[in-house]
């Protein structure tokens, strides 16, 4: 069963956090030029690529601009027809695939040993419960090649997260876009719960849009080495920032790169 929050998030007010995935294409192609970096550290400079809960499409299309063929899925159609239309656009139509699915089911509609890497970008885990998660990431590995290499990346730490609360932030997503998030975590299961209200701009004023809600399991990197390790996956390098790769710093949000087992 698909947890109710995210039916809205993504299905039902899919529109709204569209909004922020959209400004979030400004910075899709460096992330996607430093996945495409350390795959090719790791004797990958091509191949076929799964974007696990792609969006609509950003690093998956800018991988296929650097000649990888890349396999999105997710379950919002909204993100998924936005995905196809974009792929088309930048011409890379004959090189993605988006499917409409849900992450749990992977091994349902995706071949065995299919796929050379998997990448999963900007906290697109913790949805679920962790053992959800740890299943995820066992039908991942049974959908790819031996010694595939999976990328986690922009991923929020738990560490980091509750180090710097605060119940109460306002981002300033563009020149009419507001939002105040409002934050509660919840210490003893590691969940941040969240209600993103958004605003349009006018003049001096805020005009209220809509709201959403969210219900994140926060992982630290120790928590996700284990987890990932159970799954049928070996953590062999984290980094700071998937942009520039700087060595891991616990200040920042979680980048890794794991072998399949």
């Amino acid at each position: 069963m698909i947890p109710d929050w995210t039916l809205e998030f993504f299905i039902s007010k899919a529109h709204l956090f569209h909004k922020i995935m959209n400004i979030r294409w400004q910075i899709a192609e460096k992330e996607a030029k430093g996945i495409a970096t350390v795959l090719s550290e790791h004797r990958m400079p091509k191949g076929r690529i799964l974007d696990l809960m792609c969006g609509n499409g950003r690093i998956a299309i800018h991988l296929a601009k650097l000649g990888y063929h890349v396999v999105g899925v997710d379950f919002s159609q909204e993100y998924i027809e936005d995905a196809k239309k974009r792929a088309i656009e930048h011409g890379v139509g004959d090189r993605t695939e988006f499917v409409l699915g849900d992450v749990r089911e992977l091994d349902k509609f995706l071949k065995v040993g299919e796929f050379d890497g998997v990448i999963n970008v900007w906290t697109s885990i913790g949805f679920y419960d962790e053992k959800t998660d740890e299943e995820i990431f066992r039908k991942v590995a049974r959908i790819s090649k031996e010694n595939a290499i999976l990328i986690i990346a922009s991923t929020a730490s738990r560490d980091y997260i509750l180090k710097n609360f605060v119940p109460i932030t306002i981002t300033e997503w563009s020149d009419d876009l507001i939002m105040i998030d409002e934050h509660k975590f919840d210490a003893f299961t590691s969940r941040l719960k969240s209600r993103w209200r958004f605003y349009k701009k006018k003049g001096k004023n805020l005009i209220f849009i809509d709201e959403i809600e969210l219900n994140l399991r926060l992982y630290s990197i120790h928590e996700l080495y284990e987890l990932l390790k159970r799954a049928g996956w070996q953590i062999i390098k984290a980094y700071k920032s998937i942009v520039t790769l700087e060595p891991f710093d616990p200040t920042g949000p979680i980048n890794i790169v794991a072998r399949k087992l």
